[in-house]
């Protein structure tokens, strides 16, 4: 197999192949086999920035009861940075992508656009009761924003890591997270996926 080749035809487990999910797509990078998350559109997200972004003069919004100069370059900051964090978040909604990747004795999630990334870095051996998810209905999970820099509260997928709960592939839906954890399977040792001794607090994530 040529490493160069992108894997776009399914998640090979085993001697079989299961048809990728439309927001996954497989591909080898430097001898590393990565499974890349495309992005759910959130047009709320996307509204916001428009709508900030829409706000010509910042200064204008607060001038209702007079504020000093101070207040209104106060104001016009936080206008800024509020813009550019929504408009960030918009431009993640289209371009953004979450890869998933297991080497080196760690499984790695980087979160980002581009070359522009968050990576998170778990070694295998600390990974435990790893499972698919309806982050809908995942008493586990936390409401969160939907941002492309920001760690999910919830997500198609959750792990048991130390004390914490993670969660990543907050774009997809529980079937599509159970592609993901198949794709895992053959490659974090047995117990990332085995539930956690009771003693531990194990179990609250464990479906056989």
């Amino acid at each position: 197999m040529d490493p160069s080749a992108p894997l776009r035809t399914g998640i090979g487990i085993g001697s079989t192949s299961t048809p990728l999910a439309p927001r996954l797509r497989g591909e080898w990078r430097e001898g590393v086999q990565r499974l890349i998350i495309l992005p759910r559109r959130s047009w709320k997200v996307i509204a916001i920035a428009i709508g900030l972004l829409a706000l010509q003069d910042g200064r204008e919004v607060f001038n209702v009861v007079g504020k000093t100069d101070w207040f209104d370059r106060l104001t016009m900051l936080v206008l800024v940075a509020l813009g550019l964090f929504w408009l960030v978040a918009a431009v993640g909604e289209f371009f953004g992508t979450e890869i998933v990747s297991v080497g080196r004795g760690e499984l790695l999630i980087s979160r980002g656009i581009g070359r522009l990334r968050r990576t998170f870095r778990y070694p295998v051996g600390q990974i435990a009761e790893l499972v698919s998810a309806d982050a809908s209905v995942d008493e586990h999970g936390k409401k969160h924003l939907h941002h492309i820099f920001l760690k999910p509260k919830t997500g198609a997928v959750r792990f048991e890591f130390g004390d914490n709960t993670v969660h990543f592939a907050d774009s997809l839906d529980e079937s599509e997270g159970e592609q993901i954890v198949r794709w895992l399977k053959p490659r974090l040792p047995a117990s990332a996926l085995a539930p956690l001794p009771l003693d531990y607090g194990g179990a609250a994530n464990f479906r056989p």
